[in-house]
């Protein structure tokens, strides 16, 4: 399987990036490209591992969970941070974790939630208690924009 992509690729990826639920029919009148070649062209990003599936947006403010904040973690020395970071990402609301480098912090992530309480009660209380954990920063987002 020829695993180069091409700017008819690109084309594609870009527009179920916009919209993952455009049919192959709509794909084809937005990028015209034929609907054959729309077809076999997801067929091999599918095959390749590029399209791993389709996804919804959701609008958390309708969810009940209106405030998005990021949280900062620096590990103690010697922690796990793998294990910091599975533990963080089955928190609730946690949206998007990982490990970074370059920076004086170990983990970000992302988290929706329903009230500064909640935001507080997770750093406050479920964070900067562990013995793993020596500073956790939360960052609250009053404005942004979601491009994916």
């Amino acid at each position: 399987m020829d695993e180069r992509l091409d700017e008819k690729d690109l084309a594609l990826i870009e527009e179920l990036r916009k919209d993952s639920g455009l049919s192959e029919a709509k794909l084809a009148g937005k990028t015209s490209i034929p609907m054959t070649t729309v077809h076999n062209r997801l067929r091999k990003l599918r095959g390749l591992g590029v399209i791993r599936g389709s996804t919804i947006l959701l609008d958390y403010a309708k969810l009940g969970r209106p405030l998005t904040a990021y949280v900062l973690i620096k590990a103690a020395p010697g922690a796990d941070s793998k294990l910091m970071l599975s533990h963080v990402s089955s928190m609730p609301g946690v949206c998007e974790a990982a490990v970074v480098a370059g920076a004086e912090f170990d983990i970000i992530f992302k988290i929706r939630a329903a009230s500064i309480d909640t935001l507080n009660s997770m750093v406050v209380d479920g964070l900067r208690k562990q013995k793993s954990v020596i500073d956790a920063r939360l960052m609250v987002s009053y404005e942004r924009i979601d491009n994916e």
